[in-house]
């Protein structure tokens, strides 16, 4: 069973407000709809059951169909749980046209919620494709636990420290706030949340554009704040290690966390096993770029001795 990586003074913003109000906005009674005189107004506003490509859709009855926010919301809910959707499954469920949720599945993966694959949708990542936060949070959340006390332990109080947006530093957080005085700099909104109840901390927020599907700002204005700012450490992570290079699947994630690693005396590199031997699509750096490496029981001695033959410092949690 997934348990939070944070207590519950960490909750991030849900993402379905926005989505609501707009589905909300679209399904409005108006009388005029019954009255013929107006017909030509209303005409293209139901594409979902107006399909005629779609054989399937055009034998689906949609009754008592879901509105559109409560089927996003259905939907990313389904695929955190399980890492994977079914179409068809979908159709049953919610009641609508294969079409739809071919919409619906479309409108998410421009979120970065999922991925779509034949079938249905994954939560998974990919080589192109990155697991949004909540879906990562619940995935070796032991292991992350394990790795985050040990990081904790190279912070001493009165250090400035920077956290980026991975879930493995995410969790560092609970412990590092033990230390007194504190200075945090992190561009992870759930970071922010989670330091801003301690009063002792002080709290330095990377601005940027803010990108849901990370719960963390990104862009230009975060990487030129970074250029202002020295650290002791950071404590980052990344999708992707393999030999002694690192990867991650979008580029604005990428030149972020360069900007944090030329920000900082001592980086400490947060893998879990999931992250050895798998690619992504571009290049972060070389392991060296980092002084220490924390990982898991779980990684083989294999993947482990080209850090060490870099002269990185190995820790094992």
């Amino acid at each position: 069973m997934a348990v939070s990586l944070l207590p519950d003074w960490d909750r991030t913003p849900g993402s379905w407000i926005w989505l609501r109000s707009r589905s909300s906005a679209s399904h409005t009674p108006d009388s005029r709809a019954d009255d013929p005189r107006h017909a030509h107004r209303f005409e293209t506003t139901a594409p979902e059951e107006k399909n005629l490509d779609d054989d399937v859709s055009r034998d689906h009855t949609e009754t008592n169909p879901r509105a559109k926010g409560d089927r996003l919301e259905y939907i990313t809910s389904a695929v955190r749980e399980s890492g994977f959707v079914n179409v068809d499954r979908l159709v049953d469920s919610l009641g609508v046209s294969r079409m739809t949720i071919h919409r619906d599945l479309h409108e998410l993966q421009e979120l970065g919620v999922l991925r779509k694959v034949r079938g249905g949708a994954s939560a998974q990542r990919s080589t192109g494709f990155e697991s949004d936060l909540l879906y990562r949070r619940g995935h070796s959340v032991e292991e992350k636990q394990r790795i985050a006390a040990a990081a904790a332990e190279l912070a001493s109080d009165g250090d400035v420290v920077i956290i980026d947006d991975s879930t493995s530093a995410l969790a560092v957080v609970p412990h590092l706030v033990q230390r007194d005085p504190l200075t945090i700099i992190t561009n992870c909104l759930p970071v922010m949340q989670g330091a801003s109840a301690h009063p002792h901390v002080k709290l330095i927020g990377l601005g940027g554009q803010f990108i849901p599907g990370y719960g963390a700002f990104l862009g230009m204005m975060c990487e030129g704040n970074l250029e202002d700012l020295y650290a002791d450490v950071l404590f980052a992570s990344t999708s992707s290690l393999r030999g002694a290079t690192l990867y991650h699947q979008d580029q604005r994630v990428v030149t972020t966390k360069r900007a944090m690693v030329a920000a900082a005396r001592r980086r400490v590199l947060l893998m879990d096993h999931t992250k050895f031997a798998r690619g992504a699509l571009y290049r972060l750096g070389e392991v060296c770029e980092f002084t220490d490496v924390i990982v898991d029981d779980g990684v083989p001695e294999a993947d482990l001795q080209p850090i060490r033959d870099e002269g990185v410092n190995v820790l094992v949690a």
